[in-house]
């Protein structure tokens, strides 16, 4: 019994020692395969054609790479140029970097995102080299060596925030987006109402409109400015992605408007009140009081200026338009409608009076043309002795000949039965003759009269210029 367990236990030694054999030998076999693949593993890592691409390229370098490949913007915008801006901003201060983006890479290629900081500039990927794969034991673990295949910048469009610009103008107005001119098909509204108005302009029937460009995305800095070259500033802070111009119109309009009390004046269909006018008065009546007691009216003066429509003034008169006399400064002079009792002796006494007055101040006549304005004009008013007083000037005037391109008396109202007004519009052209030679000029002007019957007479009682 003691012979059999012994030679059983001279057997289990060899067995032991043929198995501890065996298995250095296969662990040795799998440390030399393991040690070859991490070897191979390790130099075919796509990581390591980065290192090499990241050692071999400069910052220049990288950017003359990846300029080429920017995409392409808005009409208003350099695509190149805003990359340029993007890639200098991101990598002030930092250092390029690298990672792998796994959710685009494939066994067949590896995606790598080039950074500056948190910023992403673009993405280089890379491709086995051909003929390089080396497998081992199964196919799922080959390897290969990498080259690059393409480097493409990050789209503008995912690297900067876009931007909507939004700008008013009057319509017809050029106006240009980083030296651009805006295209009529940019506008997305062309009525929109200009809020700066007045509280006049406010009330009129058609509002100033303007026109609406809206301009989108944009990326980079914005310039408006005008045909001129004039810069214009934004309305506001951007809010929710929107920036705002608004372009106030050039130019503006003003009106004077003159007209009796009891007048209605609209203009562009708002009714003239309190708020416009500037005087109510009527300097034809002053210092008549001896000779017109009662029954003189007033005279309304309107004003307004900064309007961004072109006035259209109209007047009525107890439901009569009324036709306005317009004065070279472009003042609006309505009248009382004529009198439908207007005799050929009122029309007379005023044709008559301003022949004489022309007669008198072109020095036609000396004494004779003064005696005869004169003898047309009520003794003891203004007007009177200005005329009397003004011989002196008279005397040494040169002698002037007047021809009437145009002259037309009208507007003939009854202040009361002997009292009446009217207005004179004349066109004339003037040659002064002198001892040094002729001188020619043209005048347009025009006055508000004021007659009062004396002794079966009409007389000359004011002359009030438009323009006073």
């Amino acid at each position: 019994m003691a012979k059999r367990r012994k030679k059983r236990r001279d057997h289990w030694g060899p067995f032991l020692l043929f198995w501890t054999l065996l298995l250095l030998t296969l662990g040795l076999v799998s440390c030399l395969v393991y040690y070859r693949y991490a070897s191979v593993y390790e130099d075919t890592m796509p990581e390591k054609a980065m290192d090499e691409l990241m050692a071999a390229m400069s910052e220049d370098g990288w950017r003359d790479a990846l300029l080429p490949t920017v995409g392409e913007v808005g009409e208003f915008e350099d695509p190149q140029q805003l990359f340029e801006s993007y890639f200098n901003g991101a990598l002030e201060g930092r250092k390029l970097s690298y990672r792998l983006d796994r959710t685009k890479s494939t066994p067949d290629q590896s995606i790598f995102g080039l950074y500056a900081g948190p910023s992403r500039l673009g993405e280089v990927r890379l491709v086995p080299v051909e003929g390089s794969r080396i497998s081992f034991l199964a196919k799922k673990w080959s390897r290969c060596e990498w080259r690059v295949e393409s480097i493409r910048a990050t789209p503008l469009t995912e690297a900067l925030e876009a931007l909507t610009v939004e700008i008013d103008v009057p319509d017809g107005t050029e106006i240009f987006l980083n030296g651009k001119p805006l295209r009529q098909e940019l506008i997305i509204d062309p009525a929109v109402p200009l809020s700066e108005v007045g509280e006049l302009e406010a009330r009129f029937e058609r509002q100033p409109r303007m026109v609406r460009y809206e301009i989108t995305p944009l990326y980079g800095d914005i310039t408006v400015t005008d045909a001129e070259g004039n810069e214009i500033a934004p309305l506001g802070e951007i809010e929710n992605g929107r920036c705002r111009y608004v372009v106030e119109p050039k130019e503006t309009y003003s009106f004077e408007i003159e007209a009796p009390e009891g007048v209605v004046v609209t203009v562009c269909g708002a009714e003239l009140g309190e708020g416009e006018i500037v005087s109510s008065e009527n300097n034809m009546f002053r210092h008549l009081e001896n000779y017109i007691t009662d029954s003189w009216y007033k005279t309304v003066h309107y004003a307004a200026d900064g309007l961004y429509s072109v006035p259209e003034i109209r007047a009525t008169y107890n439901g009569e338009e009324l036709t306005p006399v317009v004065g070279v400064s472009g003042k609006y002079f309505f009248f009382y409608p004529s009198d439908p009792d207007t005799t050929w002796v009122m029309r007379s006494a005023a044709d008559e009076f301003f022949k004489s007055y022309m007669n008198y101040t072109s020095y036609k006549y000396n004494g004779t043309a003064m005696s005869d304005l004169l003898n047309r004009t009520l003794s003891g008013t203004d007007l009177y002795r200005n005329i009397k007083s003004s011989r002196d000037a008279m005397i040494w005037a040169s002698a002037t000949e007047v021809k009437y391109d145009e002259l037309k008396i009208s507007n003939f109202h009854f202040v009361r039965d002997d009292c009446f007004s009217c207005s004179i519009n004349y066109k004339a052209d003037y040659t002064a003759t002198s001892w040094h030679g002729q001188q020619s000029r043209t005048e347009q002007d025009g006055y508000k009269m004021l007659f009062v019957q004396r002794g079966g007479r009409w007389l000359a009682a004011s002359m009030t210029a438009f323009e006073n």
